[in-house]
């Protein structure tokens, strides 16, 4: 793909940022401010550059929110708990991270999902994506308005694919191209009208794939189904079909009809990790611990290394006393996770079982400057120190959050607890 060179090649950073940030590119945004040493730039320069990053961080959050909400509602449960944790790290503004944290302890307790508001004076976002592309922004969400001819926002769009995919799209006949350009910049309605342009004889599993995921996302679940289905019989080996099946009967609270189209493929050797890991969703939704970590645990198996199954099965092995083994598998999270150390998630183990403080307080440290006075991670800061025995520390870390008017209500509880054991103290 050798346009993908020329859009991409070396510019000044701040100005290439400009660019993005004119064509509400916030990925492309946030991407180029990693590679900045701000050392060299002037006041006024730094002061527009943060202004940039704060947009582009809350603008990613909010699409974030809104595809984990879709995700929670339809029973996708990994990918619900993976996109409201990008939204934590992502957003900048306290109503954004509120509304993550919100998200992510409904999430937890089992609640249903929480309603996304945005700002009116919010950044634009463009953003359109089903089964077939990539759930992050970034150029897939803007090339509509880069000027680009259709070749050129094809190749562009489909860098994120498989090669085989994408060499499938690529090769695809006028009419699917356009509707399915049309599904990547949310024009869902036109790109239903381009599908019925598409001659019978190119009407193949592809097709039935995007047909099938549009009724999906327009909630209409059975012919979905129907469509998703064909495509699968024409082509067993579709994944993004499957995937969009899935998330349909899911969505439709077909579970057991869901649990035997999983275990069925299992049974053929398909999808295998992927099929483990939505089992494992399926029984921990339903409060059923001990088969949904045995699935969980086979997905893994499998290599399906996704960090929301991590999560899962980390939080079912420590519920279940089963310690080494809940570290072991959080340590497989990337180191750095959110700024710096060990991953956050790992950290906040060991703070719960008050070992490895120092490296759990680095690691807490380093996602504090990632994220900028994320109450979770002040609040976890002075844990660390009152488990160490520094009340002074602890007490300036809860007065610092108790004078915060905008805590959300779960973090409001653990600081008032804190408060009251540093007084009894």
């Amino acid at each position: 793909m050798s346009f993908l060179k020329k859009v991409f090649g070396k510019k000044d950073p701040v100005e290439e940022m400009r660019q993005f940030h004119a064509r509400q590119d916030w990925a492309g945004v946030l991407n180029v401010s990693q590679r900045l040493d701000r050392s060299e730039l002037n006041g006024p320069t730094q002061d527009e550059i943060t202004s940039w990053e704060n947009q582009a961080g809350d603008a990613l959050a909010t699409i974030n929110l809104e595809e984990g909400s879709w995700a929670h509602k339809s029973g996708n449960l990994l990918r619900a708990r993976d996109d409201y944790q990008l939204a934590a790290e992502q957003a900048r503004s306290t109503p954004l991270r509120e509304r993550a944290a919100q998200a992510l302890a409904a999430l937890e307790r089992g609640e249903g999902p929480q309603q996304v508001a945005v700002a009116d004076d919010g950044p634009a976002i463009h953003a359109g994506c089903n089964s077939s592309c990539s759930t992050q922004t970034g150029p897939a969400a803007t090339t509509n308005e880069i000027g680009l001819d259709e070749e050129s926002r094809l190749e562009l769009l489909l860098a994120t694919m498989t090669p085989e995919l994408a060499e499938r799209y690529l090769a695809a006949g006028p009419a699917l191209r356009k509707a399915w350009l049309a599904v990547q910049d949310g024009e869902e309605e036109q790109a239903l009208a381009l599908l019925q342009e598409v001659p019978d004889t190119e009407r193949d599993a592809l097709f039935l794939f995007e047909r099938g995921a549009l009724m999906a996302r327009g909630g209409q679940h059975d012919k979905a189904f129907q469509d998703l289905q064909a495509a699968l019989i024409a082509e067993p080996g579709l994944f993004p079909a499957f995937d969009a099946l899935v998330d349909v009967l899911m969505g439709a609270g077909q579970l057991d009809k869901l649990e035997e189209t999983l275990k069925l493929n299992l049974a053929a050797g398909r999808f295998t990790g992927y099929c483990w890991a939505r089992l494992a969703e399926l029984h921990a939704q339903r409060r059923e611990p001990e088969p949904a970590l045995t699935a969980g645990l086979k997905a893994l198996e499998e290599g399906f290394m996704d960090q929301g199954l991590i999560l899962l099965c980390a939080q079912l092995l420590e519920r279940a006393e089963r310690f080494d083994d809940a570290e072991a598998l959080l340590k497989r999270m990337p180191a750095g996770g959110c700024g710096g150390g060990v991953h956050p998630m790992l950290a906040e183990f060991w703070l719960r079982r008050e070992q490895n403080l120092d490296p759990a307080l680095e690691s807490f440290k380093g996602a504090l400057r990632q994220e900028r006075d994320n109450p979770r991670w002040l609040l976890r800061i002075a844990q660390v120190y009152q488990a160490k025995g520094w009340r002074k520390e602890a007490s300036e870390q809860v007065e610092r959050l108790m004078r915060q008017g905008d805590l959300p209500d779960q973090f409001r509880r653990e600081v008032k607890a804190m408060a009251d054991r540093l007084q009894q103290n």
